[in-house]
């Protein structure tokens, strides 16, 4: 599978004896020396030192660490969600539009399914969406080594707040639509109305130009935007599409918020023993919202 190659790839650069990776390590010399630190430092910024600047996602390093430890989590979370989407099973075209695409795990899902049968596809037309090409240059390049004519994978990287005008004058159309942990990371770093903004003309795109039977995922942090995700922007989008069905749902947690009906499995489908020493969860934790246009 393809996951399985990435994360070998991650893990061999991370632990490569010869890769002083903290001597160049973007956060200077406020760099914890290990990477587990610098993620803490995202998460929790008040754990940082005092005078340190804002820990950012810009550390190709910290990406290698960061693919082994969630990758298997948020690859299962989108395995789940798409298990809820039976008529993509016998897809010959499954085109896939991934907003905030990264690590790329909703194509490890996509292709996880396809080696066990569940998704029939000819052709997958892939087409990932981020702003930050130099955090993810390595990872991405493993990726498309993947690129045939089969699969075919590309990567653009602008805003998606810009790149959504482009997209709605192409002719391309996806069938299926993802957004994997984008709208808690837009309520961090992006302007409110530059976020409605989106919403407006991604719905209306997706209004006027979508056939019927496409589907989106929204799976992000089971959290609203007071607490620091992005689950008010789920209910936003929905307001204004017109003639969906939708699915809400969270797997469960023993301190999670409620949110639709709770998921009856929550495992990380994955074997974390390999990836051991980065301490992967072995449980999916995240809200989703499954949309489908009728």
């Amino acid at each position: 599978m393809i996951i399985d190659t990435i994360l070998e790839n991650c893990d061999e650069r991370h632990n490569c004896k010869s890769n002083n990776r903290c001597d160049d390590c973007s956060y200077g010399q406020f760099c914890p020396g290990d990477c587990a630190k610098c993620l803490e430092y995202i998460h929790y910024p008040s754990h940082a030192e005092t005078n340190a600047p804002k820990r950012k996602y810009d550390c190709t390093h910290m990406a290698d660490f960061y693919m082994c430890k969630y990758s298997y989590r948020y690859t299962s979370e989108i395995i789940y969600a798409l298990e809820w989407m039976p008529s993509l099973s016998s897809e010959k075209n499954l085109k896939v539009l991934s907003f905030g695409c990264g690590p790329c795990t909703d194509l490890f899902a996509i292709d996880y399914l396809r080696v066990s049968g569940k998704l029939c596809y000819q052709i997958l037309d892939y087409r990932g969406v981020d702003n930050s090409r130099d955090v993810w240059n390595f990872i991405h390049n493993d990726i498309k080594s993947f690129d045939n004519n089969q699969i075919r994978i590309s990567f653009h990287y602008r805003d998606m707040c810009e790149v959504i005008d482009n997209i709605s004058q192409g002719r391309w159309r996806p069938n299926l639509i993802v957004f994997q942990y984008v709208f808690s990371d837009m309520n961090k770093h992006t302007d409110h109305c530059r976020i409605e903004e989106f919403i407006d003309k991604f719905s209306s795109y997706y209004n006027e130009k979508c056939e019927a039977g496409t589907y989106i995922i929204i799976n992000d942090i089971n959290l609203n935007n007071s607490r620091g995700g992005g689950r008010d922007y789920f209910e936003k989008l929905h307001q204004k599409l017109v003639g969906v069905h939708c699915v809400r749902g969270h797997f469960f947690k023993e301190s999670a918020y409620p949110y639709g009906i709770e998921f009856k499995e929550n495992k990380n489908l994955f074997d974390l023993s390999p990836l051991k020493d980065y301490n992967p969860f072995n449980t999916c934790a995240s809200a989703q919202m499954l949309i489908r246009k009728d």
